[in-house]
């Protein structure tokens, strides 16, 4: 009966014209959301960000990756990374190519309004971040902290850079990484209650799915998965819940099945869905390099490294890169821990880059750009395990573990992004404990 009189409650004060609903849209976390969409399609249309450089006929409209889509979209398949032809690839995971040679398709390859629309899409993927951040901060720190990191994300520039600026998986992995945090919060929410009516089966399948999705974007993420099921397993009776963990990595396979079946045919071995992990950790590990990316060497930019690709295959110059990394690694092993330390560095305060305004060299302003968000990360992961927050564990798998395979190769800033939405909320968490802290000055009575 309470039950009934509580619904009959809210449908009553959900219906009640007392309740203004333009003021209930503007505290909703969907108007964040708008905001943060209009605010960067705003910086795309306004700031012409679509207009991409036509050199190198058209290489940095998405790179390898506007090169995939653009042989998908004229007929020639999942082909040609490079300038020239080269044959079948999997060079990248499929689904963000695809759906670039979706829009190359109508719009036009390598057209300006195919750029607007793609960075639009971006855009979209990182609005709705806001809403996977409001719900995890919400979540685990409440629902003021959620709102706070939902408004920083909006509004952050930096993160407003990404989706209107460069044409890569990066917003959509960010959002898809968000999401599964979220889920495995939920479901570990939903498990320990133990509700018969939270059906924990179709948790785990879209649990599972969302894994799958992310594998086929950007599949360095998904070695976050098995320590967010090793968590859920913990909070929960991991006996009664092992068919259910079972069932979610049968669905991520089944996700990614169809990609590792097109490679298996293809290339007449299995590939783990991309196969370009042997070039990168070439490239920042060998005798002439300094341990940091250089354009010598990639067949992106290298016209010798360009004519091997094309004379081997993508295969076979692969498996010739992962001897050569081998060698490297196995002659010079103190080098490359060396290098990777290194890296690890610069994966925090951004790699070295030059940066001259008006005669002034900003190399150092800019890692100090990089560095004090990280700080901040870092100084809100030690409070939410102070705190015993539920899900520190997560985050500390996100600062600590999902880095390492980027201190092999080359820490690029936009490696950083998936995990950029949590480190906002983690900065956020900081500045919100900041303010909790009463601070006692001593107070000196005058004496006549």
């Amino acid at each position: 009966m309470q039950d009934g009189n509580e619904t009959i409650s809210l449908a009553v004060a959900e219906s009640s014209p007392q309740q203004p609903p333009r003021a209930s849209w503007r505290h909703s976390i969907w108007f964040i959301v708008l905001i943060a969409f209009l605010l960067r399609l705003a910086v795309i249309t306004i700031g012409h960000t679509y207009r991409i450089t036509l050199r190198r006929d058209h290489f940095q409209y998405g790179w390898e990756m506007g090169r995939l889509a653009r042989s998908i979209a004229t007929g020639q398949g999942f082909s040609s990374p490079t300038d020239v032809p080269s044959g079948p690839s999997a060079w990248a995971p499929p689904l963000y190519p695809y759906l670039l040679a979706g829009v190359f398709k109508p719009f036009g390859v390598y057209s300006a309004l195919s750029a607007w629309v793609i960075l639009t899409f971006n855009s979209v993927f990182s609005a709705l971040t806001c809403l996977t951040l409001y719900r995890i901060g919400e979540t685990v720190y409440g629902a003021a902290v959620g709102r706070a990191a939902a408004w920083t994300w909006a509004l952050f520039p930096y993160a407003i850079y990404w989706p209107t600026r460069v044409v890569w998986e990066t917003s959509l992995t960010a959002f898809l990484l968000s999401l599964a945090l979220l889920l495995t919060l939920r479901l570990a929410e939903n498990l320990q209650r133990g509700g018969a009516d939270l059906r924990p089966h179709r948790a785990w399948i879209l649990f599972g799915l969302v894994w799958g999705v992310i594998a086929v974007t950007n599949t360095a993420v998904i070695s976050m998965m098995p320590f967010c099921l090793l968590w859920l397993l913990y909070r929960t009776s991991w006996r009664s819940q092992f068919m259910g963990a079972a069932l979610c990595l049968l669905i991520t396979f089944l996700a990614m099945s169809p990609w590792l079946i097109r490679n298996y045919s293809t290339f007449g071995k299995f590939v783990f869905i991309r196969d370009n992990l042997p070039l990168e950790m070439h490239i920042a590990n060998n005798e002439r390099s300094a341990g940091l990316w250089t354009r010598a060497e990639h067949p992106g930019n290298d016209p010798e490294s360009m004519r091997r690709f094309q004379e081997l295959g993508e295969i076979h110059f692969m498996e010739e890169k992962q001897q050569e990394v081998r060698q490297f690694i196995r002659e010079h092993p103190g080098t490359f821990l060396l290098y990777s330390l290194e890296r690890a560095g610069y994966f925090w305060i951004g790699p070295p880059q030059v940066n001259i305004i008006a005669g002034y060299d900003l190399g150092i302003a800019r890692h100090m750009a990089f560095l004090i968000p990280a700080v901040f990360g870092f100084v809100g992961l030690w409070l939410t395990i102070r705190n015993r927050k539920m899900g520190a564990f997560l985050y500390a798998c996100f600062l600590l573990i999902y880095p390492i395979p980027y201190y092999m190769v080359q820490p690029f800033p936009r490696y950083k992004h998936p995990i950029e939405p949590e480190m906002i909320l983690l900065a956020v968490y900081v500045f919100w404990e900041a303010g909790r802290v009463q601070l006692s000055w001593p107070v000196f009575h005058k004496h006549a």
